[in-house]
């Protein structure tokens, strides 16, 4: 029989006995009745109580982080952006004088986490109408796929404001650090720049990445003279259609680069915008065929052994055979040449007659003594070894004697220059300024950098540089023009035109290398696209320009002449020796003329 369901029995407290007797139990148990419940309603608001801190809490801890969200946040989120190089802090970065090159910058990012955007269409419209360089197609897409979005890196006071003013979910503004380059293309490829997650990556950039010494680090580059480089050096590549240019300066006395530039360049502040070809340093990693600028090393090379000396005869008529090779000069004199005559006119047919009087070895003990056999200790990693060949025969000795056969980077030969010219001794090129005073490798002796100090004026004077000169400084070098190698040989229409010299002349302090990647012939230079027509006439320009904020004064000839025969600085000149030239041959009387 179904029963239903029975009532759950009420507890005693809540009977209460009809009968007279039980009156006293009853009030007993009313007693407790009221004692059960009032436990019971304390306990409830105790429950209360707590549910509504826990409540309160919970609402403000919302309200203070609506308000974060709303008027930006101290700690901002951290994305994959930035990585463990950014954060480190690196060393500002100043030319030698002083004024700033690189450093570190606080700035404002604008992120937005794209899973708490209510409408991606209508966020990216908005963003992208108060940030001009904002793609709203590409945004939105981020924003419906719930990406965190950086959207701009570096807000300026008004875009903040105004993407503030939208009033858009998931907005972040990030405190960050960029790293800024004030001088913009200026010096591009010596500084070099950085990138996010990596710190720097190129130049004195990735140097600074371990630099550890106390203070900004003290680049060795003076950015007015730099200035004036890259202008005299762009002006002439632009007017002969060249594809690619270089120049550098160099302190003969310390091997500190003065000034170094590699064109086309980029700015280090948007590194991204040129293609990557643009930021590639080819004064300091590209090897190339720089011709006859390697007749001054074979003639000191001569000068140092003992084997001739400037008045020594080689004969360059015709043409001269080694082995199978036919080696022959560009404008000939075709006669009996001086050792000095050979560099001042450039004949390939005397070089190769000199260094074959050296022979192999000896010439590779020279050219190894200037640094021409190994990558260059300096602070850029951007640089490698010559490339060499793979046998050095008769006909390598020839070649090589005027610049063929044998790829070098540009500062390799600046630096081997600078030791022929200075008193024969070999500095390091570097890229900082050092308190310590530099260490330098005897090559050559005073006498022989004397003499090649003589004959490099001659060419200047009288010789393929005629263009190149600058009243007052008497300056000292060599035209340089290699055709480029092609399959089978060299290119007769594609060549390198290099200009290497010294300034003051006779008493050199800073050499200067000016270089042109395939010039183009002009009419008003008779179709020629040689040295003595581009790169020439760039140093003098140069020289004229920056002499006086390197600290270079112009003086009288006789100054300058007593030095050149003598073979000492103006300082140690004998008074008696001033004003009197009976003592010197027809050939001196014309040195600094």
């Amino acid at each position: 029989m179904f029963r239903g369901r029975q009532k759950r029995a009420k507890p005693k407290a809540y009977i209460i006995a009809d009968s007279s007797e039980d009156e006293a139990e009853s009030v007993s148990l009313k007693v407790q009745a009221k004692g059960a419940r009032g436990k019971t309603v304390e306990r409830a608001k105790s429950r209360i109580m707590m549910c509504a801190v826990v409540f309160l809490f919970v609402f403000s801890a919302l309200g203070v982080r609506l308000a974060i969200v709303s008027f930006g946040q101290d700690a901002p989120l951290r994305v994959a952006y930035a990585g463990p190089a950014d954060r480190q802090e690196r060393p500002e970065i100043v030319d030698r004088n002083g004024t700033l090159l690189a450093a570190d910058l606080p700035v404002i990012a604008l992120e937005v986490a794209g899973y708490e955007v209510w409408d991606a269409a209508e966020s990216a419209r908005k963003l992208s109408s108060v940030l001009t360089d904002v793609d709203a197609q590409e945004l939105e897409l981020k924003f419906e796929e719930g990406r965190y979005v950086e959207v701009k890196a570096d807000l300026a006071p008004a875009e903040r404001r105004a993407v503030f003013d939208l009033g858009l979910p998931g907005v972040r503004f990030a405190a960050r650090t960029k790293r800024f380059y004030p001088q913009g293309d200026l010096a591009a490829h010596v500084v070099g720049h950085d990138e996010p997650g990596k710190g720097g990556v190129m130049g004195l950039e990735k140097v600074a990445n371990r630099f550890r010494d106390e203070g900004p680090m003290r680049a060795s580059v003076d950015i007015r003279v730099q200035q004036i480089l890259e202008e005299e050096v762009l002006a002439t590549m632009e007017k002969f259609g060249a594809k690619a240019a270089w120049g550098a300066v160099m302190d003969v006395q310390t091997g500190e680069v003065i000034a170094l530039a590699s064109l086309p360049d980029f700015d280090p502040n948007v590194p991204g915008a040129v293609p990557a070809d643009f930021r590639r340093n080819r004064a300091v990693y590209d090897r190339y065929e720089l011709g006859s600028a390697f007749k001054a090393f074979t003639a000191a090379a001569v000068i140092e052994l003992g084997l001739g000396d400037e008045r020594t005869e080689y004969d360059a008529r015709g043409s001269f055979k080694v082995a199978d090779r036919r080696i022959t000069d560009f404008h000939g004199e075709n006669r009996i040449l001086s050792l000095s005559e050979v560099v001042q006119h450039s004949s390939n047919i005397g070089s190769a007659r000199m260094a074959l009087d050296l022979g192999a070895t000896e010439q590779q003990k020279v050219l190894q003594s200037l640094g021409l056999f190994d990558a260059l200790p300096i602070e850029l990693l951007e640089n490698r070894s010559p490339e060499l060949p793979s046998q050095w025969g008769p006909v390598e000795t020839a070649t090589i004697s005027y610049g063929h056969g044998i790829s070098v980077t540009p500062l390799h030969l600046l630096a081997a220059f600078s030791a022929v010219v200075n008193g024969g001794v070999y500095h390091t090129p570097t890229f900082l300024v050092s308190a310590r005073s530099p260490e330098g490798r005897r090559v050559f002796g005073e006498d022989t950098s004397a003499a090649m100090r003589r004959i490099l004026r001659r060419v200047i004077t009288d010789g393929t540089a005629r263009f190149s000169e600058a009243p007052g400084y008497y300056p000292i070098g060599k035209t340089s023009t290699a055709d480029k190698p092609a399959r089978g040989g060299y290119n007769r229409n594609s060549r390198i035109a290099s200009f290497i010299g010294a300034v003051p002349g006779y008493a050199p302090r800073y050499a200067i290398l000016i270089s042109f990647d395939e010039p183009k012939p002009l009419k008003e230079t008779y179709g020629y696209a040689t040295a003595g027509w581009n790169a020439a006439p760039t140093f003098a320009r140069f020289v004229e320009r920056a002499s006086p904020l390197l600290g270079l004064t112009p003086v009288s000839e006789d100054i300058a002449l007593a030095s050149f025969v003598s073979g000492r600085p103006p300082e140690f000149r004998r008074h008696a020796s001033l004003g009197h030239e009976d003592n010197l041959d027809g050939e001196d009387r014309e040195i600094a003329r």
